[in-house]
């Protein structure tokens, strides 16, 4: 039965009722404050009879969660009259309310330093939940609430109506997945596609589904699409929001923001049923993208955002001058440096008097020696005829070996034909062993790079690491042009133009495998460089 807020008693408990600070479907929310130490909390009050008692499953919840960082505490609960109560701590902004401001501010979208900090938080929030059992089935960005000063920069998880244990307390097993037909729980805006359009049971993986989309659509101008035109009065209109959510492609919900964002979105909807996401590879991927950008203090949500970073200029600093020497002390010098004994020299470059003779066809049959690697590259080692001969190099291991083989193999190649060749190895030799890539894996697409797009230029390295771009004082790239992800980039290879269509393509893959965690080549990847290779022998 519903009642009317003025109907609520002004004390309950030990506490008294001021502004109501919001309401909704299942009930009302009170800032109060303790009637003997004047300590300010929030108190929700919810109709004993609702058909919906998110009140009581609230209180069952709280007491997994106490004491973890960005968690509420319940302080207290009770019935009053008709009336069921919560006390928990009373916080701050919500980030819809956040949202809200950055619009009226004339700001599209939110800013990337505040989209990171929120994923990291949120995300290390569900970390906590699920460490403890518990699922939220509700992320929302009314659901996000900042702290009151001194904890202003920490968000908080809130409204734990819908939240439910996954782990069946007397079996201590993940709850079942079931085909079984049912009812909407959730949101219409993030709710992951599984559970909003196709009615499946909600796991981790569909808290953390919702939290990508929310992350999404603050950095997307006006929002995503199905948001855009409120909350749906009648079933054709939520059909039309299931439709459109089901249908959104990733790549297309995160073109002109950050590949990180279209990853962690891809990676949640492969997640299996009961399978536990990599929170801390998540939290490190967003903490990355921070500071490539150019932001610190990453952890801590500053709102109003500070200013964003400005590239310092480079300053050049002259060397310092050196002493000058008098001419005495400088003949000195000389007449010591004419005394020293120096060995024998060793072969000038470009001075081909000792130079060897090219090899014969029949010496190019014969098995190179095996040596062992020297400690020194000075061993004592001499020709028949008493010149010393260069240091030795040390045996490559089989696989860098092998793709130095390859990478040489591209070098020279002439044609489509030969590159493609090339590719099917590289391909087929990584896939029988280990599947990361190393530098000299790397240093193939370079050259592979190269001949696609000019072979007489030379390109920079693929493979870039953060720190390099952190101590680079140039200006960082953009965040939001790092468009490519192994997934377009398999689709798109199919119908490559050009070389040098093809040679985008590898720029883009080396680079998302050169941030991806471990450097390891995906399935989508073995697809696209297999693709690569048919591509090659089809515009040959």
């Amino acid at each position: 039965m519903a009642h009317n807020s003025d109907s609520i008693p002004r004390r309950m408990g030990n506490y008294w009722l001021q502004d109501r600070l919001g309401s909704g479907y299942s009930g009302y929310i009170f800032k109060a404050y303790h009637v003997h130490d004047g300590t300010f909390v929030a108190l929700k009050v919810q109709d004993v009879d609702h058909e919906c008692p998110t009140n009581r499953y609230e209180q069952a919840i709280y007491p997994l969660l106490q004491g973890g960082e960005g968690m509420p505490r319940l302080w207290a609960s009770g019935t009053e009259g008709k009336w069921h109560y919560l006390v928990i701590s009373l916080l701050g902004k919500s980030l819809e309310s956040i949202y809200r401001q950055n619009l009226q501010w004339g700001h599209q979208r939110m800013d990337l330093r505040s989209v990171c900090s929120i994923a990291i938080q949120v995300i290390a929030r569900l970390q906590i939940m699920h460490n403890r059992e518990v699922l939220h089935r509700d992320i929302q960005l009314g659901n996000c609430a900042i702290g009151l000063k001194p904890e202003e920069e920490t968000i908080y998880m809130i409204d734990f109506g819908f939240s439910k244990r996954y782990i069946d307390p007397s079996t201590r097993r993940h709850i079942p997945d079931s085909k079984q037909k049912r009812d909407f729980l959730g949101n219409y805006w993030f709710t992951s596609v599984n559970v909003h359009c196709k009615g499946k049971v909600p796991s981790r993986r569909d808290d953390l589904e919702a939290a990508a989309l929310m992350f999404i659509h603050l950095l997307t101008p006006g929002g995503l699409s199905w948001t855009r035109n409120g909350i749906p009065k009648t079933d054709s209109a939520h059909d039309r929001i299931k439709r459109a959510k089901k249908n959104a492609r990733p790549e297309d919900l995160c073109r002109g923001i950050p590949s990180e964002f279209e990853e962690f979105l891809r990676y949640c909807r492969r997640l299996k049923f009961s399978d536990c996401p990599d929170y801390d590879h998540w939290k490190d991927e967003f903490q990355g993208l921070a500071q490539d950008s150019g932001f610190t203090d990453i952890e801590r949500f500053i709102w109003p955002p500070p200013p964003a970073p400005k590239v310092q200029p480079q300053v050049i600093r002259p060397a310092p001058a050196r002493p000058t020497i008098d001419a005495d002390e400088m003949e000195n010098v000389l007449n010591d440096l004419a005394k020293l004994q120096l060995n024998p020299p060793r072969p000038i470059l470009g001075d081909q008097t000792n130079a060897p003779a090219p090899a014969r066809k029949d010496d190019a049959k014969k098995p190179s020696e095996i040596i062992s690697v020297s400690d020194s590259s000075e061993d004592g080692r001499t020709k028949p005829n008493g010149q010393p001969l260069p240091p030795r190099t040390p045996v490559r291991t089989k696989k860098a070996s092998q793709l130095q083989k390859l990478k040489l193999s591209v070098l020279d190649s002439t044609d489509n034909a030969a590159l493609a060749v090339a590719v099917a190895e590289f391909t087929k030799f990584l896939q029988l062993g280990s599947k990361t890539l190393t530098k000299e894996g790397f240093a193939f697409l370079d050259a592979l790079y190269k001949q696609l797009a000019d072979p007489s230029i030379f390109v920079q390295p693929l493979r870039t690491l953060r720190s390099a771009h952190q101590e680079d004082n140039r200006a960082p790239q953009p965040a939001h042009v790092k468009l490519g992800v192994v997934a377009r980039l398999r689709r798109e290879v199919g119908t490559a133009s050009s070389n040098r269509v093809l040679a985008n393509l590898v720029a883009d893959f080396g680079a998302v495998t050169n941030k991806s965690s471990g450097r390891t080549i995906t399935k989508d990847g073995f697809a696209f460089l297999e693709g690569l290779a048919a591509r090659l022998q089809a515009l040959n």
